[in-house]
């Protein structure tokens, strides 16, 4: 027997079983360094969830204006007879239904009416029931039927806002969020045009601030707002 070169591998192996130990363990550094990483990553998370789910919102809402536009002109350039609809606001757009251009009878067809940003309004609350009522003869009436759709229209049965050949060719709004209720989108208004275009617009580009209450906003159609575009538009009945 050797006992020197025994004790020296038993000195050799525990020098190195404590240096296996202190490898596979983590220092108090590297956790909190672990901590801030995971801290940073659900901070990120948490901010861009609510972005993208906001930047879906404003997709879809201008796929529907975009799809109620493409009728509007459609009707307008001949391929449905008659022109646009000579009602105000809501009503406006709600003659896509009492023309038959969205079949009241297919529920799927009316959900264009509705902005997914819209906090008081949409199809799980809306009576379908109501949607037959929705005829010429009401809307020419001034019928109230605020809570069927999510969107505002042209104030076209007023003279001093009917579409003119000119505004038509360069391209007036026709439809854009109302202002009933908070707002759809805190930053901006959907819009549709009457040479077809469909966009998401910011506040600025209305040279306007963006309402201090997006809950309760004051009204920012019609002859509350000094924005001549939007001074066409009607959401509230």
């Amino acid at each position: 027997m050797h006992p020197t070169t025994t004790s020296g591998a038993a000195r050799s192996f525990g020098q190195t079983g404590r240096h296996a130990g202190r490898q596979s363990g983590f220092s108090f550094i590297e956790i909190l360094v672990v901590m801030g990483i995971i801290s940073v990553l659900v901070s990120m998370v948490v901010v861009l969830i609510p972005n993208i789910q906001e930047q879906s919102r404003k997709t879809k809402s201008v796929d529907n204006v975009r799809s109620m536009i493409i009728l509007m002109v459609a009707r307008r350039t001949g391929k449905i007879s008659g022109g646009y609809p000579p009602y105000n606001g809501k009503n406006f757009v709600l003659s896509l239904v009492a023309t038959g251009q969205l079949d009241r009878r297919n529920p799927q067809n009316l959900e264009v009416l509705f902005s997914p940003g819209d906090q008081s309004y949409n199809m799980e609350r809306v009576d379908i029931e109501r949607y037959k009522d929705v005829k010429k003869s009401a809307l020419k009436q001034g019928a109230d039927f605020h809570e069927l759709t999510s969107y505002a229209g042209r104030r076209n049965a007023d003279q001093e806002h009917l579409v003119t050949s000119d505004q038509e060719k360069m391209g007036t709004m026709l439809i854009c969020d109302d202002d009933d209720g908070a707002l759809h989108h805190s930053d901006g208004l959907v819009t549709g045009w009457s040479n077809g275009a469909a966009r998401f617009m910011e506040w600025e580009e209305f040279d306007m601030l963006a309402p201090e209450d997006p809950d309760h906003p004051e009204p920012f159609l019609g002859d509350d707002t000094e924005n001549e575009m939007l001074q066409h538009m009607w959401g509230r009945e």
